[in-house]
C-alpha cells in the first residue's frame, strides 16, 4: 500500500477531487497530511505561479473543547475556503478511496513555544530556546493529548506521530531563529548536554524519579564549559558518557521516563484510531540514536501500534539494514518511507530498487515524500512503479 506525504494547501489549491483522482493514478493508496505542523515555507514545482507557501506552526484543523481548561492555546491555520481542512480532506479523499492518515508534529514548534513561553525547554545554563515545548509539562502533555483526541474525531485512518522526544537546541524554525552559527560543541555529546532541558517542569517531575536534578545540571554545565574553553580536547561518545558520568546516565533514563508517559497519554487518546510513529529524532533515525531524546524502543510496543522507519537514502541496501534494525528493534509492524528529494534519488530507477528494498524486507506500507514538493516527472515515477 504506498502512501504520499503532502500538505493541505496543495490540495486546496489543485482541488480535491482533481488532486485526488491524479494521485488514485499514480497508484497511490492513501495520503499522509499534516495536521498538526511545524512553521514551514514550501515550494511548490507544479504551480509556478503560485510557488512558495508559508505557514505558521499550528493545527490544519477547527479545534474543539477538548482544550478547555489548557492553558496552551492552539494556533489555528486557515486554507482556502476550508474552515476545517482535515476533515474536508477526509470526506474529499474518501469519496475517491484513499486512506487518510493524520501526520502530526508534536514538540518541535516555534509559534507554539513562542507565544507560551512558560513551556519551552530551557538549557543548563538557562536559556529558553522557542522551537519547542517541554514533555515534563503536565501542559504539554494535556495539550497533545487533546491535538490527537481532535484529530481521532475526524476519522482518520492512523495518526501518524513526529518528534515526541526531546529536541537540540540546534533545531530551530521561525524568521526568530536565523542561521546556526557556532565553532565549539559541535559533536552528538555536546549537542546532547546542551540540549537537556532544565525547566521547572523537569525539575518537579524529577522530584519522583532517581535523579540528583541539580547535581546533574550542575555537572552538565562542568561538561560543556570545557568544551567551550577547549574545543579541541578529546570528547567521549554518548555511550562512553553514560559509563563514565553516573548522574547524566540518571538524568537520561529521566528524560525516557517522561517521554514514555507523554506516548501513554497520546496512546489513550488517540482510541481506536491506530498510532503510527516516525523514527527519527534530533539525533537520528536509527534506534540507538533515538534514546538520546528518550525515545527507547523497548517502551513504544506498549503505547502504538505501527512504525514507520524514515529510509531518506539512496542505497537499497542501507534500506534494507534500517529496516532490519528496527524490526529487531521493535515488534510492531514496520513500515518505510523513501524520499523523491533529487539530491537522494536522481532517476526512476534508483527509486525501483529502492521500492524493491523496502518490499523484500517488510510487507508494511511504502510512503513517498513529498506530494507538494514534487515534479511532474516524479508524479510519472510513481505511476510507472504503482499504477
Amino acid at each position: 500500500m504506498p502512501t504520499l506525504w503532502t500538505y493541505p494547501w496543495t490540495l486546496h489549491n489543485e482541488g480535491i477531487d482533481d488532486a485526488c483522482e491524479r494521485i488514485v493514478d499514480c497508484g497511490i493508496d492513501g495520503l499522509n497530511v499534516a495536521s498538526h505542523y511545524h512553521s514551514v515555507r514550501s515550494m511548490q514545482p507544479r504551480s509556478p505561479d503560485d510557488l512558495f507557501r508559508a505557514y505558521g506552526g499550528g493545527c490544519y484543523f477547527e479545534p474543539d473543547d477538548a482544550f478547555d481548561g489548557i492553558p496552551i492555546v492552539p494556533s489555528t491555520n486557515r486554507v482556502g475556503s476550508w474552515d476545517d481542512p482535515l476533515a474536508a480532506i477526509v470526506d474529499g479523499a474518501r469519496d475517491h478511496g484513499l486512506a487518510v492518515n493524520a501526520w502530526t508534529v508534536c514538540l518541535h514548534n516555534t509559534r507554539l513555544g513562542a507565544t507560551n513561553p512558560d513551556y519551552r525547554i530551557e538549557s543548563a545554563f538557562g536559556d529558553a530556546h522557542d522551537h519547542s515545548l517541554c514533555p515534563s509539562r503536565p501542559e504539554v502533555r494535556d495539550y497533545f493529548a487533546a491535538v490527537v483526541g481532535s484529530i481521532h474525531e475526524r476519522n482518520v485512518d492512523e495518526i501518524h506521530l513526529e518528534s515526541v522526544g526531546f529536541p537540540s537546541v540546534l533545531h530551530g524554525h521561525g524568521s526568530a531563529f536565523g542561521h546556526d552559527k557556532r565553532q565549539v560543541a559541535t559533536t552528538d555529546t555536546e549537542t546532547l548536554l546542551l540540549s537537556q532541558c532544565f525547566c521547572g517542569g523537569c525539575r518537579a517531575a524529577s522530584e519522583s524519579h532517581p535523579v540528583e536534578f541539580e547535581r546533574a545540571r550542575r555537572r552538565v554545565r562542568e561538561l560543556l564549559r570545557r568544551s567551550f574553553a577547549d574545543p579541541t580536547a578529546s570528547t567521549p561518545s554518548p555511550d562512553e558518557l553514560r559509563e563514565t558520568e553516573p548522574l547524566v546516565s540518571e538524568l537520561l533514563d529521566f528524560r525516557a521516563a517522561v517521554v514514555e508517559r507523554l506516548l501513554e497519554r497520546l496512546a489513550d487518546a488517540s482510541g481506536s484510531t491506530p498510532l503510527n510513529y516516525y523514527v527519527e529524532e534530533a539525533y537520528g533515525s536509527t534506534p540507538p540514536k533515538l534514546s538520546l531524546s528518550g525515545v527507547r524502543t523497548d517502551a513504544l510496543e506498549s503505547h502504538l501500534d505501527r512504525v514507520t522507519g524514515l529510509c531518506y537514502v539512496s542505497d537499497p541496501d542501507l534500506v534494507r539494514e534500517r529496516l532490519t534494525a528496527l524490526e529487531r528493534a521493535v515488534d510492531l509492524p514496520v513500515d518505510a518511507g523513501l524520499t523523491l528529494d533529487p539530491a537522494v534519488v536522481d532517476r526512476r530507477e534508483r527509486l525501483e530498487e529502492l521500492v524493491s528494498a523496502v518490499r523484500s524486507t517488510t510487507d508494511g506500507t511504502i510512503a513517498l515524500y513529498h506530494h507538494s514538493l514534487a515534479s511532474e516527472t516524479h508524479l510519472g515515477w510513481l505511476a510507472d512503479l504503482f499504477a
